[in-house]
């Protein structure tokens, strides 16, 4: 199987009820996060079970600065294809 890697631009619109905006403001990164390797083998369970023979086995997000980099990783055996 070939791998193949995207660079996607993402824009986000977050809606936070929260009693003080300051509070909200601080709840929006982590729903920004990169996915845990746990929800990313789950999407590729559901990709699986749809009949897509593809699987995400990494993603890598930019923070802030652009320096830094956030890497989720799947194990292989999750979401694994028999």
């Amino acid at each position: 199987m070939n791998e193949y890697v995207f660079e996607v631009k993402l824009r986000a619109i977050v809606r936070v009820r929260a009693n003080d905006e300051e509070v909200a403001r601080e709840v929006v990164p982590l729903v920004l996060g990169p996915p845990h390797g746990l929800e990313i083998g789950l999407a590729n369970q559901n990709n699986a079970a749809v009949g897509w023979s593809a699987t995400v086995t990494q993603v890598l997000t930019q923070e802030g600065d652009a320096r830094q980099h956030v890497v989720a990783r799947v194990p292989s055996r999750v979401g694994a294809q028999p």
